[in-house]
């Protein structure tokens, strides 16, 4: 079983159901580096702890574009967000279950159907979200 096999149906479902070329954009470089990081965690044995660590921090960064840092301030106090954002924060990367974990529940509550999360107020493609830059918060296990 594919160590992100959450996060890309998640994902894979945004991608299917964005209704802006921003967000169509932004999943597809998700599910690129969903991609390398599986690779790289596949080969495990030739990476290097440092560039799975940047391969992982990829990954969390390209979930955070693509919610959009504004949708992530404006459901800071769902749970998921908040450890999500507190990922985001952290010094070192969780185990890829974790992440897998931690994403796909972003992922679900921006871009799932109606009721599914924090984002069920309005279209998945409504607001600012995702204007922040590529690079704002800064903590992702450098």
């Amino acid at each position: 079983m594919s160590p992100f096999g959450k996060t890309r149906a998640a994902a894979e479902y945004a991608a299917r159901h964005g209704r802006t070329e921003l967000t169509l954009t932004r999943a597809a470089v998700l599910l690129e580096q969903l991609a390398a990081c599986q690779a790289a965690l596949a080969g495990g044995e030739g990476e290097q702890p440092l560039a799975v660590a940047g391969l992982l921090a990829a990954l969390v960064r390209a979930v955070r574009d693509l919610v959009g840092p504004a949708w992530l301030d404006a459901n800071a106090g769902d749970p998921d967000v908040a450890a999500f954002t507190a990922m985001l924060d952290a010094a070192l990367p969780p185990e890829p279950e974790q992440i897998d974990q931690l994403c796909s529940e972003v992922l679900w509550a921006r871009f799932g159907p109606a009721g599914t999360g924090p984002g069920e107020a309005g279209p998945a493609d409504a607001g600012p979200a995702g204007t922040g830059p590529a690079d704002a918060g800064r903590p992702y296990w450098d």
